[in-house]
């Protein structure tokens, strides 16, 4: 193990000899850790090395055994997925985002859902307002903060971190679920916030450091592997993966009897004075493999919702499903629903962290948050199979909640494939999964060659080889290509 960077400046963070155990596991083991003034940590390393647990333990969400953590300065921590008693996504339904006509309270009629502006807990000042401008929020204060879209959703998140005007900002992933035009200036927004006393730690890939970090930390298995300043460290070379073909499932595949898996014509979604969708034209053929670009709250997420028969307003619209028309045909959401593989980060937040990752990823037999009463042979082998594929045997007891951003991923991608579906709606599949574990996705999409498929992603370097066409989603017009 590498010797740490060490500077003879008092610490901001100390750690000494730190374990943390989640679950009856050891999470990070025996750490020695120290934050200057002046250094920029990027943490970085494989999928379930504990990143994530190492920066929620500086910000103080697990309990470290006394002596081992020393804080000396306010912290404030940003995380890839957020519950808290300010807003807890287990208190509504998934569908409930879409229901642009339906009042914002849950069932019970007490607790309403808080806007973005109560979210923030935003005050009017000048330096408030500039926060905001910046990270495009003020147009969205007065919306549902449910109701945002993924990306829209992570802006609120560090705009609120930084309201509260932190000395030392902990990120986990912050440049998931931006677009590039965003991810770009955040970059560059939070170099400039380095400049005015902002001290960072961020947990990100090791092919993106920013360039503002001074230093880097490499953690694997619970331990800091090595650490120092940026201009020592040499990324290891990832070499794609070649040990194990992508499994074949034995559930057998759902018969094909539609020409057109999707017909869009003149749709529009719209809350209140809100547009989000305007005009759209979009016909996905059997067997065709797109993918779906566009902005944040360009309505990506909005589209896939009224193929997927979340939103209420494919009704309004001509929408044909599987060469049917949506509320014409008799057809119910269910009959759409059993259909479709399908994943994205919206569905990911609704997940109850109590459930064990098999009865996550047998949910997906049901299209809801809960498992079916008896699961096929064939499928139970699938499961075992697609677990071993990518690195997580012995997993399937584990609470949903003990896994790492990355592995609960993977396993809501498992989820997706179980019932070997017709067609795959992927919404930004790959977010928080490491190098190597997207070269297996990739590899075992390719292999589903009789799928219909829709991949949303940001980065195009994330596009399975058979993806071979485009749709692009604008804030004002779409336009597809092949």
């Amino acid at each position: 193990m590498t010797p740490f960077f060490m500077s003879e400046q008092p610490s901001l963070l100390s750690v000494a000899k730190l374990t943390i155990r989640r679950g009856g596991r050891i999470i990070l083991h025996d750490l020695n850790f120290d934050l200057k003034p002046g250094e920029y940590w990027t943490i970085t390393g494989p999928m379930g090395s504990g990143k994530s647990t190492f920066l929620q333990t500086l910000a103080g969400q697990f309990h470290a055994p006394t002596g081992s953590l020393e804080r000396r300065v306010p912290v404030e921590f940003v995380s890839f997925k957020e519950e808290s008693s300010r807003f807890s996504y287990s208190s509504y339904f998934y569908q409930q985002r879409y229901q642009a006509t339906m009042s914002d309270r849950v069932d019970d009629g007490y607790t309403a859902i808080p806007s973005l502006r109560d979210f923030l807990q935003t005050t009017d000042s000048p330096e408030d307002s500039a926060l905001l401008d910046r990270l495009g929020l003020s147009p969205l204060l007065d919306r549902s903060f449910i109701k945002l879209s993924n990306g829209q959703t992570r802006k609120a998140r560090i705009g609120k971190a930084l309201l509260k005007h932190p000395a030392v900002l902990l990120l986990d992933n912050p440049f998931v679920g931006l677009d590039a035009t965003f991810r770009n200036d955040l970059t560059n927004w939070l170099g400039d916030l380095t400049k005015h006393g902002l001290t960072l730690v961020l947990v990100n890939d090791a092919s993106d450091i920013p360039a503002f970090s001074t230093h880097v930390a490499v953690m694997e298995n619970g331990t800091l592997n090595w650490a120092g300043p940026k201009e020592r460290y040499t990324p290891e070379l990832y070499v794609k993966s070649t040990a194990a073909a992508p499994p074949v499932l034995q559930t057998p595949p759902q018969h094909i009897d539609f020409l057109e898996a999707f017909r869009l014509q003149d749709v529009s979604v719209r809350y209140g004075d809100t547009v989000i969708l305007d005009g759209l034209d979009w016909v996905v053929k059997a067997g065709e493999r797109w993918a779906l670009f566009g902005p944040n709250g360009a309505g990506k997420s909005v589209l896939l919702s009224l193929l997927y028969g979340d939103h209420p307003q494919a009704y309004s619209n001509y929408v044909s499903v599987f060469g049917h028309r949506r509320g014409k045909s008799g057809e119910s959401i269910w009959d759409v629903k059993r259909r479709i593989g399908f994943v994205s980060p919206e569905l990911h937040l609704y997940f109850p962290p109590h459930l064990t990752v098999r009865q996550v990823a047998l949910s997906g037999l049901t299209d809801t948050l809960t498992p079916p009463n008896r699961v096929m042979p064939e499928t139970e082998l699938d499961l075992t199979n697609l677990l071993a594929y990518f690195g997580l045997t012995g997993v399937d007891n584990r609470t949903f909640g003990t896994l790492s951003a990355g592995e609960q991923r993977v396993i809501l991608l498992i989820r997706a494939f179980l019932k070997n579906p017709a067609v795959l709606l992927l919404d930004e599949p790959f977010q928080a999964i490491d190098s190597h574990h997207v070269d297996l996705a990739r590899q075992l999409i390719d292999r589903f060659s009789d799928k219909t498929i829709l991949f949303v992603t940001h980065n195009r370097n994330e596009l399975p080889e058979s993806i071979n066409r485009l749709y692009t989603l604008d804030i004002d017009k779409a336009r597809s290509e092949k």
